[in-house]
């Protein structure tokens, strides 16, 4: 079957060959004919006319000015108004150079559905992305598009986004990493503070600037003055209470 699909094509081909060789043997200047369709023609996919799509940001609800590092989400509605069928295979995001749309600079995942709409009805399709922290404080166009077919096999694309959007610092992070480095400065400073005392600590005793407190004998005392005479013998103690003259009122001696 190939074989001879080929042959019929080469017979059309040099039939087309003589005509044009009898046209301009009889004088008539035909202009050629003009290409239909260009390469790049061919790989642009329009949308279809029953279809509808709408766009919705839900985080956040300010779809124009996104934060760098955070989580963006949103929602694409598919409505399907003619009688066929259309089955949603994907949607592609990309953020473009706000200047040319033409150039990427970061093309996201693509989202894959494989979702059938019937006839009449409509769906609603969610993605999330992160824009990269690279990124904060530039502005870039973002696009997204969806891309489904009908029970042909014809491709379609739809646009169902494309606009400048701000690409926003996320303040949560700057602040946290502030409160860290405050945190690690502080830790240093007090780690400086006890190695110096140290330091000033050992380098004043060597210079002799400690002073060392001198100790002082106290001996023992006996409350209310008494005397203690436990050390003293008893022997030596009775002996001492006989010789000691008893008190009492002197005698007169009389002269013989």
């Amino acid at each position: 079957m190939k074989l001879r699909s080929l042959l019929f094509a080469a017979l059309l081909l040099s039939v087309g060959v003589f005509v044009r060789g009898d046209d301009a043997a009889d004088g008539e200047v035909q202009d050629e004919p003009e290409v239909a369709s260009t390469a790049e023609d061919l790989l642009k996919v329009t949308s279809a006319s029953d279809v509808r799509t709408a766009f919705l940001f839900t985080q956040p609800e300010e779809g124009t000015d996104l934060t760098a590092g955070k989580i963006v989400k949103y929602l694409i509605g598919f409505q399907n108004n003619g009688d066929n069928d259309y089955t949603v295979r994907f949607s592609d995001t990309s953020f473009r150079y706000p200047m040319d749309y033409s150039y990427h600079v970061q093309n996201f995942t693509a989202a894959k559905y494989d979702r059938v709409v019937p006839a009449h009805q409509e769906s609603t399709f969610e993605y999330a992305f992160i824009p990269n922290e690279a990124f904060s404080g530039r502005p870039f166009g973002l696009v997204v598009n969806v891309h489904y077919e009908d029970k042909e096999g014809n491709i379609f694309t739809s646009t169902v986004y494309n606009q400048t959007v701000n690409i926003l610092e996320d303040e949560s992070s700057v602040s946290g990493e502030n409160g860290l480095l405050f945190i690690t400065l502080l830790g240093l400073g007090g780690f400086a503070a006890f190695i110096a005392y140290q330091f000033l600590g050992k380098l004043g005793k060597k210079a002799g600037f400690s002073k060392k407190r001198a100790a002082v004998e106290v001996g023992t005392s006996n409350k209310k003055g008494e005397i203690d005479f436990e050390w003293i013998p008893r022997e030596v103690r009775n002996m001492n209470d006989k010789k000691s003259p008893k008190p009492g009122s002197p005698r007169v001696k009389k002269n013989n």
